[in-house]
């Protein structure tokens, strides 16, 4: 039988779920008075007041947590997250997305999760959301990561911005979530929406991460070969599809250096 906390925690859930903040802080202050030392309510309670950018309210919520259950990570590093924004008078971003249990759903070859490298400054990652769309920005041979009020978040990995930016370039159109973030890790979710014509048989997040390369290298070959028909150009990495023996062979025969232009310096925008 249900009892009258049941009710009460599934509700909370369900309001959080559905981007209902202002509802999940009723249900939450319910619940932490009726069980004074009920940790989960406290910290939902904390998270929902921050959505709605009560800083100052949600710091009270943790700092209860870590009354009740001292070193509690997850209090620590909301409490991390609203000294910043408190310090540098900045808000939570309020744009993310309700929850939907497919929107990060993995399809092979289409979708990615990506953990971005040379991460932005901390007043601008402790705004982030799980569920937030994010906008990718080509930038100095880089692809950015930025929330859609411009402020740099990180860089993705250079074979996935190099490979990506291309199919980009091409006409392929891609959206990207924040899957998870904190202070030092940032995570996000790409997914193909249409695909170019020139890339079309080509998937935008291959297996085998040799092709990601290849596929590169293999298109480039093809457009120089439609500037100079005369070339005698006979390169084993022009077989779509090679296999992992035919890439080694490949590797140990070709100077790979040019195919990912790499950063001597991070992307980061200091605008």
């Amino acid at each position: 039988m249900e009892t009258e906390y049941d009710i009460l925690e599934q509700q909370a859930i369900e309001a959080a779920m559905n981007s209902n903040w202002e509802e999940a802080v009723a249900l939450n202050k319910k619940i932490t008075k009726l069980l004074p030392e009920e940790i989960p309510a406290f910290q939902r309670l904390g998270y929902a007041l921050l959505q709605t950018n009560k800083l100052q309210d949600a710091a009270k919520q943790f700092k209860m947590v870590l009354k009740l259950q001292p070193n509690n990570n997850i209090a620590e590093d909301h409490l991390e997250k609203i000294e910043i924004l408190l310090d540098k008078k900045k808000n939570r971003h309020t744009h993310a997305s309700k929850y939907n249990s497919e929107l990060f759903l993995d399809i092979p070859g289409k979708t990615r999760t990506i953990s971005l490298v040379t991460l932005g400054k901390k007043e601008d990652l402790a705004g982030l959301n799980v569920g937030e769309e994010i906008i990718l920005k080509e930038k100095r041979r880089k692809l950015e990561a930025r929330s859609r009020n411009d402020e740099y978040i990180g860089c993705l990995p250079d074979d996935i911005s190099k490979r990506i930016s291309y199919f980009m370039q091409e006409g392929s159109e891609y959206r990207a979530y924040i899957k998870a973030a904190d202070l030092s890790e940032v995570v996000i979710f790409i997914s193909e929406v249409f695909k170019g014509k020139k890339v079309e048989r080509y998937p935008s997040f291959p297996a085998n991460p040799h092709v990601m390369l290849s596929d590169i290298h293999h298109l480039s070959i093809n457009e120089d070969d439609d500037d100079n028909d005369d070339s005698d150009d006979d390169d084993p990495a022009e077989d779509e599809g090679l296999n992992d023996n035919e890439w080694e062979e490949f590797e140990s025969r070709k100077d790979l250096s040019g195919i990912v232009q790499m950063e001597d310096e991070g992307g980061e925008d200091e605008e």
